[in-house]
């Protein structure tokens, strides 16, 4: 199955600009990747956080201590 990718275009300051670029040579990335990586790591994070919302509201607000789920683990 081939995949379709799409372009946008971002617009930062110059001295924002000079900061991704830098930070991109850092991390040894192109500046497509490491702005790729920047959107989908926070895409991640929001998936996430939506995810823990959700379970929260599930459980009625029933949480599990941490010390509770590592005796179950065996930790």
């Amino acid at each position: 199955m081939a995949t379709t990718t799409k372009s946008t275009t971002l617009r930062f300051d110059k001295d924002v600009l000079d900061l991704i670029h830098q930070q991109a040579d850092l991390d040894s990335q192109t500046i497509t990747e490491f702005m790729r990586n920047a959107v989908l790591e926070k895409l991640e994070d929001s998936l996430d956080y939506q995810d823990a919302v959700k379970n929260i509201r599930e459980s009625n607000g029933q949480t599990v201590s941490r010390a509770d789920v590592k005796k179950k683990l065996g930790l």
